[in-house]
Parts: C-alpha cells; structure tokens; sequence
C-alpha cells in the first residue's frame, strides 16, 4: 500500500482512537468525582458499563485500523474512510446513551454532538457530513421525546440542575431549533474552511511543482552550455600550452607575456565552468549514492594534499581527528570535495605566517567538523550571503584571482544532500570558522 496516498484519513483515524482512550479516562474519573465529592446524583454503574463498551469498541477500532493499513491490494480508502464513519457512529450512539443515564437534555455535555460533526465535516463530503448530522439530531431528538413523554425514564441531575426542563415542550422546541441551526451552521462553515483549506494548499503544491520543472529545465540549460563552453576551453588551453612551450616557434617577450595572460585567464575562466557544471549536476541529480566508508581515510587523504599547501605559504596546519569515529554512510566522492573545498579556502584567504585548523569530533548520531582560520574574515553583514551562487566577499583582495563563487555553495549542497547542517562565524581580518554537522547515518533519516 502507497502510503502517501491517505495520510490524512489514516491521521485522523488513529488521532480519533487515542483520543478516545483519554475520553475513557476522564468519564471514569469524572463519574466519581460528579457522584462521591458534589453528590450529584448520575446512574453511575450504566456509565460505567457504557465505559466499558467503549473501550471495548476502541479496541476493535484500533485493530480494525491496523488490519487495514497492513493490506496490500484493494481500495484501501474507501475501507479507511468506512472506519472513521463506524468510529463516528458508534461514538454518537454511546454519547446519547451516556446522556440519557445522566439528565437528557439537561446535561451540558450535549454539546459533545458538535465535536463530531466537526470531524466529519473536515474529512467527508457534504452529503456524508450532512448525513452523520442528520443521524446525530435524530438520536438527541428521540432522546428528549421519549423522556418527556414517559416512554423511557428520566434520570435527573439532581444538585445541578432543574429537572423539571424535559418536561417543558416549549423548552424542547426551542431549544432542538437552536441545536438543529447551530449544527447546520457549524458543519457548513467547518466543511466550507477545511474545502478553501484544500484548494489553497493544492494551488500551492501545484505552484511548487510548476517551480520546480522550470527550475530543473533552467538548470538543464545550464549544464548543457557550460559543457559546451567547457568543450571548447580545453580545447583553447591545450592550443595555448603548445604556444608557451615554444613548440610552434619562439617568442619574444611581448609575445610571451600576452600568451600567459591568456593562459591564465582561460585557466580561470576553466576552473570556474568545472563548478558551475559541478553544482548544476548535483541540483539535477536526485538519487543518493552513499555508501559505509571509513572517514579518517577520506579525511586523511584531504588533509596530506592541504598540508603541503599550507607549507608553501608557511602556514600552520593544526589537525585533529577523534579516533571513536569509524564508520559512517554518506557519498565519499562528494565529502572529499567537501573537507577539500573548505579546506583549500581557508589555505587561500589565509596570509602567510598564519594559521588554519580541521577538527572533527563524535557525537552520539552525528559527527561535528570545524574549519578555522586566521584569515581576512568575513564581514559580519555578508555572513548570511556567503552560501549563495556567484557570491565573493566584498573584502577579498583584488589580487586573489581564483574563485567563482560557487565552492561554498557546492559544500552547503552537499551538506543539505546528506541531511546536515552548516553555519560560519567570523571576524574581519582575525579570523573565519565554519562548523558543520554531517549524520553518521543519513538514509535513516530520510
């Protein structure tokens, strides 16, 4: 059975057991209470029987219900939305009994009837809805006729009330009239906001579709050109190399000079294709290849490459790894991209002399990596903006060339990907630290 289908039948459904299981109790204690501490006089021992049946019922409701969710083949809702009637019906027969055993119509908890008619209205059509009201008037109805002209006897509420009302017809009429209208009333306005209710949420989820297509055939187009312009690029820069190697002839110094700038700029130009091909892949990639990887040797990895960049610089690298981590599920490939590109960052914006760090601890279900820096920092206005396409410090020197704007959003990509969280702190020209969490088992979780 698909599940996703009736969430909100089988939602309903279950919310209706347990609320009768709280019901019980409460008229349990309520009829002790009423009886023994305010000596209000109620046929106690037919309560509790009722009670009882109504657990009994409750029951046969719950597994009744789980029998149904369990089948596999048939219209699973149309039996779903059989029990909820039965739930209903059987419900409104005990209320009405439990009435007649404590004052008919001079008990205030009438009003009960209400609160049925509400969940029919927000869950059925409106001739169902307007059915379970029917039924429901016509039990409170042949309550209070068959009291008042003898044909059941009365059981007063003596100590609460005057008992003389079920006698009064002028007070049975008039108030069935209002009960009757204020019923009516109330299952029209329920089923009239629960209908808008629907509509406006099936527009949004329609709207959200429609945004979604556009925005996977925008990306689509994305990665078609860039390929495209990647194609071409390399082909650019292998011609370039042959150039600068002198291979076709020499150079002379003007020559030589204009050759490498172009190089350079094509190198850029290169890099900066490779992550936006990169991030509009995984946009469009919506399987999740993880695997159980061990992730001090994806770390390890990472850390030797960024280490012997850190001494060229003659930057410090401070790096701990808590042993107690071992095993963990998630996309190797792109968790090496991950510690990589927050990694190399800190490496590039951090000036020489300075100092970076990689910390990863345990925790119980999840593992908690931070990336630090003395580097330039990050504006305290901007820190909300660093996780967007294209976005690059406003304070970054003018001679750091490299950089599209995109490695960050790549990492938060991933990080989402893998069901964690990621934020930044930092202060300008002291120091940047990114902290992020990644769970050690992320397909539990979705």
């Amino acid at each position: 059975m698909d599940k996703r289908l009736i969430p909100a039948h089988v939602l309903f459904a279950k919310w209706f057991i347990r609320i009768r299981w709280i019901a019980i109790v409460v008229l349990i204690i309520s009829a002790y209470i009423v009886k023994n501490l305010f000596g209000v006089s109620i046929q106690d021992t037919p309560i509790y029987i009722l009670t009882l049946i109504l657990l009994t019922l409750n029951s046969i409701h719950s597994l009744l219900l789980r029998w149904i969710i369990r089948k596999e083949s048939g219209p699973i809702i149309v039996w779903i939305k059989r029990e909820i009637h039965f739930q209903i019906i059987t419900d409104l027969i005990i209320l009405t009994l439990m009435l007649h055993f404590s004052g008919g119509i001079e008990n205030p908890l009438i009003v009960f009837f209400f609160f049925h008619m509400i969940i029919a209205s927000s869950i059925f059509s409106s001739l169902e809805s307007y059915l379970h009201t029917t039924f429901a008037l016509i039990l409170v109805a042949l309550l209070a006729f068959l009291e008042c002209y003898g044909v059941i006897p009365h059981y007063h509420l003596e100590g609460f009330v005057n008992h003389d009302l079920y006698h009064n017809q002028f007070y049975l009429f008039g108030t069935g009239f209002i009960f009757s209208f204020t019923s009516i009333l109330l299952v029209s306005l329920t089923h009239m906001i629960f209908t808008r209710s629907i509509k406006i949420e099936e527009s949004y989820v329609r709207s959200n579709i429609e945004l979604e297509k556009k925005d996977k055939l925008q990306h689509q187009y994305v990665l078609r050109v860039t390929h495209d312009i990647k194609g071409h690029l390399a082909a650019i820069i292998s011609s370039l190399s042959v150039v600068r190697t002198k291979i076709t002839g020499s150079l002379n110094e003007r020559q030589e000079e204009f050759i490498n700038r172009a190089y350079v700029r094509t190198e850029l130009l290169t890099s900066f294709v490779k992550d936006l091909l990169n991030l509009t892949q995984k946009r469009l990639k919506q399987e999740k290849e993880f695997e159980e990887f061990l992730l001090k040797d994806l770390v390890q990895k990472v850390v030797s490459t960024v280490q012997i960049l850190a001494a060229d610089k003659s930057i410090e690298f401070n790096f701990y790894f808590d042993n107690s981590i071992l095993k963990i599920v998630g996309n190797p490939f792109t968790l090496e991209e991950l510690f990589s590109n927050l990694l190399m960052n800190a490496v590039k914006y951090t000036p020489p002399g300075g100092h970076i760090g990689l910390s990863v601890k345990n925790q119980p279900d999840q593992i908690i990596a931070e990336v630090s820096d003395s580097g330039i920092g990050i504006p305290k206005e901007e820190l909300s903006k660093i996780f967007d396409e294209f976005y690059r410090a406003s304070n970054v020197p003018k001679d750091i060339k490299t950089g599209s704007g995109l490695g960050l959003s790549i990492v938060k990509q991933i990080i989402e990907n893998h069901q964690g969280r990621i934020w930044v702190a930092s202060e300008v020209g002291v120091w940047t630290r990114v902290t992020f969490t990644l769970p050690k088992n992320p397909v539990l979780i979705n």
